[in-house]
C-alpha cells in the first residue's frame, strides 16, 4: 500500500483531527514536520500554492482541507468506519459547525491567552491570511470569542451525557472535528480548566486522548518531495455523481473562500458534487494530483 504522509506540525489543531482518524483506525503513517509559517518550500511544490495544513499525500496525490482529507482515509480503510452507516449528513453538518465556527472561536481564544509567548512575525503570517487573525482584532475580541467557546462546549457536554460519542457508542469523523478544538483548548492552562468543569466532556476527551499518536515514524521533507517524484497521479475513480460544471480537461484556479487565498492551478481530471482533482506540472517534481473538497473552495475556470 502507498505510504500514508501527513504534512503538518505538532501545535497544528487541525491536524490533530486527521491524527486521531489515523490513530482510531491504526493506518500507519509517516508524519513529515512543516514550518508554521511561511514560506513552506517543501509544501507548496505539492499543494501549488495552498499552505494550509494538514495536507496528505499519497505519492504524488495531494489532498487538501481536512474534510477531504478525512474522507479519502475512509475510502483507503474503510474499517472501522468513521461516518457511521445513514449519518453521513449528521455528520458533515456537525464537521462544519466545529471546523468553521467552534474552531474559529477556540483558537482565536486560546492565542489571546498565549500571546505574551508568541513570536510577533506569527501575528504578520496569520493577518496575511484574514483580519481576523491580526495580533489587535484577537485582543478586541477575546471577551467575545470566550464566551461562543464556552457554549460549544456546553453544547457538546449536553450532547455526551448519555453517550460515549458524540453520535452514540462508536467514535466518528463527528468527534475529530470536536475534539480538535478541545484539544486547543489545552494549551492555556486557564481554559483548559473549562473542559474538567464539565464531566461527560472530560471523560469524552480522555476516551479520544487514548488512542494514542498511532503508528507514526517519522519523515523528511526531502524523502516526502523524492516520493511525489518518483510516483504519478493514480488515474481517478469511475463515478456516476460526475458533477456537470467542470469538464475533464478545463484549466482553473482553486483557492479558499474563508482565509489563506493562496491559489492552485491546473486541469481538472475529476468533479464531483462533493470533490475536485486537479492536475498539474511541478517542474522539480514532475506531475502532481491535488485533491480539494468543493464545500468552501472558490473554483474559477482560468
Amino acid at each position: 500500500m502507498t505510504e500514508v504522509i501527513l504534512h503538518n506540525y505538532p501545535m497544528s489543531h487541525f491536524s490533530e483531527k486527521i491524527r486521531q482518524i489515523l490513530a482510531y483506525k491504526g493506518i500507519p503513517w509517516r508524519s513529515v514536520e512543516q514550518p508554521n509559517l511561511m514560506p513552506k518550500p517543501a509544501l507548496t511544490p505539492l499543494t501549488g500554492g495552498y499552505r494550509r495544513l494538514p495536507v496528505l499525500q499519497l505519492g504524488a496525490d495531494i489532498y487538501c482541507d481536512t474534510s477531504c482529507i478525512a474522507r479519502r482515509l475512509e475510502r483507503l480503510q474503510p474499517e472501522p468506519s468513521c461516518i457511521p452507516l445513514g449519518q453521513a449528513a449528521m455528520v458533515t453538518l456537525i464537521e462544519e459547525w466545529a471546523d468553521h465556527r467552534f474552531a474559529s472561536q477556540v483558537s482565536r481564544r486560546v492565542v489571546a491567552d498565549l500571546m505574551p509567548a508568541l513570536p510577533p512575525e506569527l501575528f504578520a503570517d496569520r493577518a496575511a491570511m484574514t483580519p481576523l487573525l491580526s495580533k489587535e482584532a484577537i485582543l478586541r475580541d477575546a471577551p467575545h470569542t470566550l464566551a461562543q467557546a464556552l457554549l460549544g462546549l456546553d453544547l457538546l457536554d449536553g450532547q455526551l451525557r448519555e453517550r460515549k460519542f458524540v453520535l452514540g457508542d462508536r467514535f466518528s469523523l463527528a468527534d475529530a472535528a470536536c475534539f480538535f478544538p478541545v484539544w486547543f483548548l489545552g494549551k492555556s492552562a486557564r481554559l483548559s480548566e473549562e473542559v474538567a468543569k464539565r464531566p461527560s466532556l472530560a471523560a469524552w476527551f480522555e476516551r479520544i486522548e487514548g488512542f494514542g499518536p498511532g503508528k507514526l515514524t517519522p519523515m523528511t521533507q526531502t524523502e516526502a518531495l523524492a516520493i511525489a517524484r518518483d510516483s504519478k497521479p493514480e488515474d481517478p475513480p469511475e463515478s456516476r455523481e460526475l458533477a456537470v460544471d467542470f469538464a475533464p480537461g478545463a484549466a482553473v484556479a482553486i483557492t479558499a473562500d474563508d482565509y489563506g487565498f493562496e491559489q492552485s492551478h491546473g486541469t481538472v481530471v475529476r468533479a464531483t458534487a462533493d470533490e475536485i482533482a486537479i492536475r498539474r506540472q511541478d517542474a522539480a517534481l514532475g506531475e502532481i494530483a491535488v485533491h480539494f473538497p468543493r464545500s468552501g473552495y472558490r473554483i474559477v475556470p482560468r
